[in-house]
């Protein structure tokens, strides 16, 4: 038998069961894919009230043009922080709220408490600011976001403390970086004001945060919003989707590389 011709089978037959493989995982993704979804997209979560739920703006301003306002150039980064804001208020806030009433630690209590007052009282001036510059604003939490209330909610005593803590400083810590660049850069006057105000209550959020005694170093490093000026994230089908194209292309690799590694060369006679 050639090498060729050997190698071929074997190649051939290693690949045909990494696409059964393929197959198979696909299938189990599509369900887990679909349960997902449709929890994320099922209403309102725990504390939250259900007449903010709404299907419109969930990807934030795709708009790259500067908008024209009586305030200033509006920017794109301008208008995808406002957005944030309310994503973080729609879900900080309620979660915030349970935590106060439910954390057997008194610290964390108190920290809940007092971040579930401060953003309602923050979404307030994001409803107002956003009328005055004319952006819609999102009426339920990004799929994250609401995957980190059901995370923390679903948790109890110091199991849900720890939930809490560390994911709404990494939160804050990301949001923070992008209040932070339009602080800096906006020529909008009222955008200038709002970020100024946003700076000042998530900078007292990480800190009471952090002084919980909770907040792990890994939540502390938090990725550049250069490429991504604003929190959209993909959907739990196409994350799911992305691991089993991995998958496929590991397991594809691993099986060729085992069939030509056991391939020895005959010795062809004269």
């Amino acid at each position: 038998m050639s090498f060729h011709s050997s190698c071929g089978r074997r190649c051939a037959r290693a690949l045909t069961t990494a696409a059964v493989a393929f197959v198979l995982l696909g299938f189990g993704t599509q369900a887990v894919a679909a349960e997902a979804d449709s929890t994320m997209d099922s209403g309102a979560m725990p504390g939250m009230n259900p007449a903010q739920v709404s299907t419109g703006n969930e990807h934030g301003d795709q708009n790259p043009a500067d908008q024209d306002t009586p305030y200033g150039p509006l920017s794109q980064i301008d208008r995808n922080l406002i957005i944030n804001v309310r994503w973080a208020n729609l879900w900080e806030g309620p979660t915030s709220g349970q935590v106060a009433t439910r954390s057997p630690n008194a610290k964390v209590r108190a920290v809940a408490a007092q971040l579930s007052r401060e953003h309602h009282e923050l979404d307030a001036v994001t409803d107002e600011t956003a009328a005055r510059l004319n952006v819609p604003l999102p009426g339920s939490p990004t799929p994250l976001q609401q995957a980190w209330m059901k995370e923390i909610l679903s948790k109890t005593g110091a199991d849900a403390d720890n939930a809490f803590a560390n994911l709404t400083r990494e939160a804050h810590g990301t949001i923070f970086m992008l209040i932070s660049q339009v602080r800096a850069q906006t020529r909008n006057d009222v955008m200038r004001a709002f970020a100024q105000s946003a700076n000042e209550i998530v900078m007292r959020h990480m800190t009471l945060l952090e002084s919980t005694g909770l907040v792990r170093s890994t939540s502390l490093v938090v990725g550049s919003t250069d490429s991504a000026p604003y929190q959209v994230f993909p959907t739990w089908s196409r994350v799911l989707l992305g691991i089993v194209v991995g998958c496929f292309a590991l397991i594809g690799t691993v099986a060729v590389v085992r069939v030509c590694a056991r391939y020895t060369p005959r010795t062809v006679a004269e």
